[in-house]
């Protein structure tokens, strides 16, 4: 038989399915009843006993057989995997096993008398096989009558074809052998690619996928509601090279509008790095953007996460090491003669690299200079490999002076910009006039059947643009808003809308009023107590993942370990099942221990702004109950001692510092107060006699004087927050006119650029009445309300 012929066979799938013995019904049911009762017994993998089927199969039948094996064990394992992946979407009832065989037959019926054609080039693009896209028709109506709605249906049904693409990969390097005669009837799979082509489709598989997973606790995807990003890029007017850093910064610039994607599209150069705040969508972009140039250009990416990268030797040498924990690909793209020509790599994520030893902008900046050294030394080789870098502000800010080119940093824009604002910008393709919102709104509306065609009126406020402005929060709030709990035509504080967000993750209604099944029997507060205490554990560590035995440690310590039980199957599975819900998901392991990672860095900010004020809530309970009875209750040097404990292991920086303002807001005003009065008797305690560190077991003195540092530089901005509310001048008493401007030089440390530390930030409403602040660096400092008269300013800078 003709080679060509013997995979260019179009039947029927009742005709495929004859000599293979294999039977959609029975897998099709058994998916059903397991989605109806929650998916809490395992169901057999329709296709595990087929193997010996192809040897009945005539010889110059088996290449075809062997595809449409492949084919439908990668359909059962795509629809197997979406459906599990879907769980908490399915109603829990008592479906009769009659009805489920009706819509079981249905959807058999229509499978068995769909037409199948195999072909090679079936291979090289597996999700746009008509089969999937035919089917699809029939199983949106099997899942209407499970239990989902029409939308979450659609979009179920939606994702089906890039899970079967990714599925067919992994069914095929499962068992390779198996399929032989596949293997004859091509020189090899996937339109006779190479065997590292074939690797490079099964990660663009892998890449597609990424952008194709469930959007938080949505049936939807990412790439159903992504809107195009724009961006800036900065021309100076002015290069005077004789200026200081800080006055160079302050040069006049123009702001160029681009668009993002194409003016990346268009670019030769080696590096170019992408800069934006938390949940401004720099993140989803990369993943869009990968899966784009991958997929039109042809050209190879990897996609580099880089809070699962580790630089502790050779950049090439990371890659490898991170290439090998890919199940896809093999070698090294980056090493000089074996790998790739035409290469780009994505870095996502450069604030979140950190390198044991080194502080976090450190392990930036020497990561930036190094991917600077081997990029340009692939160039001069005649390499054509192209690096982008994403990062938060600060991370980026610290490596700017790198970057000389025009457009090489681009910062990302929000989706809405007013009209005063635009007047900053060069627009010359006009793209600030369009209002972004409107368009998420309705592709929101129609993926999520809540039929909005554009942002409802009540969020069109300017009180509410900050926080609709950009895309995660604008997410964020569409969630809120649709619970219909919060006033929105008031002002609600972001903090609010993350506690309405937290209520939902509890009891988040769905169409039977079934809870989520992740919080087991928790009551609300410890439920909240709980992650609260993950995000502890996350800030602890690198600011992004933790462990699950680091997560039951701090419960432990914390006295939550009986509420962990309360979970579904003990301890560990409650945790893990807590983590795959709305604000977690796993993200690898560590040392053979399951990691976990914040579905966003801003859910861990908040939830540890949480954490850090409820310690300050139960230390004032603590010094009230000793001040009541001195055999109960903390003193200061116990309570220095919790604080130490809690707030040393990390500073606080200028993301987490809003959610910290915002959450001591929330409470009432004379608690806020007796907050303030007790920071100012806790800090007199520290600077007198110094903090407890020697309580805490560190291992060294450098261990201890770091901790000091953040844990005193905590309670300086836990001071501001409650000022900043009270508007009243705390009078602490300090031990000697030296003492608060020795503090305050230790705890700001050594000045890298004009950016303030979040101590600089925090000097408000202090009495500083003769204190000696000569030669102090204060310049851009928060000084707010602050009694200054009397004070020593000699050679101070005050700018």
């Amino acid at each position: 038989m003709d080679i060509q012929n013997e995979l260019m066979l179009r039947k029927r799938v009742s005709v495929w399915n004859r000599p293979l013995k294999i039977d959609p019904k029975n897998f099709l049911f058994k998916l059903a009843k397991a989605a109806t009762k929650g998916f809490q017994g395992e169901f057999e993998d329709a296709g595990e006993n087929l193997a010996e089927a192809l040897i009945d199969v005539e010889p110059e039948e088996k290449a075809a057989q062997q595809a449409w094996l492949l084919i439908y064990r990668s359909l059962s394992t795509a629809l197997k995997d979406l459906l599990s992946d879907s769980r908490d979407l399915f109603p829990a009832q008592d479906t009769e096993d009659s009805t489920l065989v009706a819509l079981t037959n249905s959807l058999n019926d229509h499978l068995l008398n769909l037409e199948v054609g195999i072909s090679a080039d079936f291979f090289q693009h597996p999700q746009q096989l008509p089969l999937l896209h035919e089917f699809s028709q029939a199983m949106q109506q099997w899942l209407n009558g499970l239990g989902l709605s029409p939308n979450q249906a659609q979009a179920l049904a939606h994702r089906l074809p890039d899970k079967f693409a990714l599925a067919l990969h992994s069914e095929w390097l499962k068992d390779i052998d198996h399929y032989s005669a596949i293997k004859t009837a091509i020189d090899t799979p996937f339109t006779q690619a190479a065997q590292k082509q074939r690797q490079w489709l099964h990660y663009q598989a892998w890449l597609r996928e990424q952008v194709n997973q469930r959007m938080f606790a949505e049936a939807f995807s990412l790439q159903s509601v992504y809107v195009p990003l724009r961006a800036y890029y900065e021309e100076k007017l002015k290069n005077d090279k004789d200026k200081s850093a800080i006055e160079a910064e302050r040069q006049e610039v123009k702001l160029r509008v681009v668009d993002l994607q194409r003016e990346l599209e268009s670019s030769d150069d080696s590096i170019r790095i992408i800069s934006g705040g938390p949940g401004s969508g720099k993140s989803s972009f990369c993943k869009m953007f990968a899966t784009h140039i991958a997929e039109a250009t042809g050209v190879k990416v990897l996609f580099v996460p880089l809070h699962q990268f580790d630089l502790t030797s050779d950049l090439i040498d990371s890659v490898e090491r991170f290439v090998s924990q890919s199940r896809y690909l093999d070698g090294n793209p980056l090493h000089a003669k074996d790998g790739e020509q035409r290469l780009l790599v994505i870095f996502d994520g450069l604030d979140e690299l950190s390198m044991q030893g080194k502080v976090a902008m450190q392990a930036a900046q020497d990561f930036v200079d190094e991917v600077f050294r081997k990029f340009e030394s692939f160039a001069s080789q005649g390499l054509n490999r192209q690096a982008l870098i994403s990062g938060r502000d600060l991370a980026v800010q610290a490596n700017a002076a790198k970057f000389l080119m025009k457009g090489q940093i681009l910062q990302v824009l929000p989706y809405f910009v007013e009209n005063e604002e635009r007047s900053r910008y060069v627009d010359e393709h006009r793209l600030l006039t369009c209002d972004q919102r409107q368009i998420w709104w309705a592709k929101y509306g129609s993926v999520s059947g809540k039929g909005y065609s554009n942002m409802p009126e009540a969020l069109k406020g300017n009180n509410l643009a900050e926080i609709t402005r950009w895309p995660l929060l604008n997410y964020l709030v569409a969630l809120s808003f649709d619970r219909k709990i919060l006033d929105f035509n008031s002002e609600p504080r972001l903090n609010l809308v993350y506690q309405d967000l937290l209520e939902a993750v509890y009891d988040r209604q769905y169409e039977n009023h079934r809870i989520h099944q992740g919080t087991g029997g928790l009551e609300f507060a410890n439920f909240r107590r709980i992650l609260e205490e993950i995000a502890l554990a996350v800030w602890h560590g690198d600011g992004r993942t933790t462990t699950v035995e680091y997560i039951q440690s701090r419960c432990k310590q914390s006295s939550l370990q009986r509420y962990l039980k309360e979970f579904h199957d003990g301890a560990a599975k409650g945790v893990t099942r807590l983590l795959t819900a709305f604000y977690f998901r796993q993200s690898g392991e560590i040392k053979g221990e399951y990691t976990y990672e914040f579905t966003h860095k801003t859910f861990g900010e908040y939830l540890t702004a949480c954490r850090l004020v409820r310690m300050l809530e139960k230390i004032q309970l603590e010094m009230e109950r000793h001040e009541e009875d001195p055999d109960y209750g903390w003193n200061a040097r116990e309570a220095l001692e919790h604080w130490a404990e809690l707030c040393g292991p990390t500073a606080i920086d200028e993301y987490l510092n809003p959610f910290i303002n915002n959450q001591v807001a929330l409470s009432k005003p004379d608690v806020i107060l007796k907050w303030q009065n007790t920071i100012c008797r806790l800090i007199e305690s520290a600077l007198r006699q110094g903090m407890p560190m020697e309580k805490l077991g560190l291992n060294n003195f450098h261990q201890m004087l770091g901790q000091s540092r953040n844990a005193e530089e905590a309670l300086l901005v836990l001071h501001a927050a409650c000022a900043q509310q009270t508007r009243v001048v705390s009078n602490i008493d300090f031990p000697s006119s030296e003492a608060f401007g020795n503090w305050i030089h230790r705890l700001r440390g050594q000045r890298n650029n004009a950016k303030n530390t979040v101590t600089l930030k925090s000097l408000v409403f202090l009495n500083l009445f003769a204190c000696n602040l000569d030669s102090q660096d204060l310049y851009e400092a928060n000084l707010e309300g602050t009694n200054l008269r009397g004070a020593k300013l000699q050679g101070a800078n005050l700018e």
